[in-house]
């Protein structure tokens, strides 16, 4: 979504899928640039200077266009209890990219007006049937976020209202002009950037017999201290990526001196590949810890984290 704002990204997905659903039926005006095809079709003005607008840009047959206009935007209650929008959900910035998003939606109800206009009725009466049949043919938008994940919001569809200048036909002319109603299910998304976390080092001390903690660490650290208080060490390990292939697992740092080929280390919370691992290998690419284990790794899927003692 381009747009400087979701709802302006609505309002051009909205423009896009009246062009693409009914330009072979009122035969829009056309040129090699689908965007501008799409302006100087689907207008977004209200009814009452629409006409108008559409004179202006001077195109050859400018009785066959349409014109939507947003109407309101309201809450929608119904969709407040799902995870996207109580929750969140955690998202990658993008497929190379260490660097994760917090999402946060709020659902709304888009509603947007649309009209039709031409000089032929036949032509109306086709996209009258071509929008009630549109609740059975795919009735979604398909938007992207942050250029990645697809978004497709529903669609409904209301009641269709002649509007036509039929009063005026020996004043003005008969121009067929007949409205129908779009609401989106849509999503106001908002997001935070967070940095991954490389590497969570765990120390557990007993410090019963000391006054103040930072006789263990801080600028006065008694090493010898620390080594007599301290009951265990464990460190976890971000995992970057894994490979059946090598069988070797990729840390995002380079964390080659934390292990020692023949050690052991585990893998939790990573469903097939829980377990623990005998290291056969170490090496360093691209500031990137490649280990090699003994053991057979059973998925590359991303998930979970290296679990070590130190």
């Amino acid at each position: 979504m381009a747009d400087s704002t979701f709802l302006s990204g609505y309002d051009t997905a909205v423009k896009a899928v009246i062009y693409s659903k009914f330009s072979s039926i009122l035969g829009f005006a056309e040129t090699s640039d689908e965007e501008v095809n799409i302006s100087n079709n689907v207008l977004q003005y209200p009814k009452e200077i629409a006409l108008r607008k559409r004179a202006e840009k001077q195109v050859q047959d400018f009785l066959e266009f349409a014109n939507i206009w947003r109407t309101g935007v309201s809450f929608d209650w119904n969709r407040q209890s799902t995870r996207a929008a109580r929750t969140g959900l955690w998202l990658s910035v993008s497929d190379d990219s260490l660097e994760t998003v917090h999402v946060k939606g709020v659902p709304v109800n888009i509603s947007y007006n649309v009209w039709f206009w031409s000089k032929s009725l036949d032509k109306i009466n086709k996209c009258i049937e071509e929008y009630t049949f549109w609740q059975q043919d795919n009735p979604q938008l398909s938007i992207l976020y942050n250029d990645t994940y697809a978004l497709e919001p529903d669609l409904h569809f209301g009641e269709v209202l002649d509007e036509s200048t039929i009063p005026d036909e020996f004043e003005k002319g008969i121009i067929f002009c007949y409205r129908m109603s779009v609401k989106v299910d849509a999503w106001m998304l908002k997001s935070t950037a967070f940095k991954t976390i490389h590497k969570i080092v765990v120390t557990v001390y007993d410090k019963d017999e000391i006054s103040a903690y930072s006789q263990i660490i801080g600028d006065e650290a008694d090493p010898e201290l620390e080594a007599v208080l301290r009951l265990f060490r464990r460190v976890l390990y971000h995992i970057y990526s894994i490979s059946l292939a090598a069988n070797s697992i990729t840390l995002s740092k380079d964390f080659s001196s934390d292990f020692a080929i023949g050690s052991k280390f585990q893998i939790v919370n990573s469903d097939d590949n829980n377990g623990v691992y005998t290291i056969s290998g170490i090496s360093t690419v691209s500031g990137k810890t490649v280990i090699t284990v003994l053991e057979n790794l059973q998925s590359e899927t991303v998930t979970g984290s290296i679990y070590k003692a130190d």
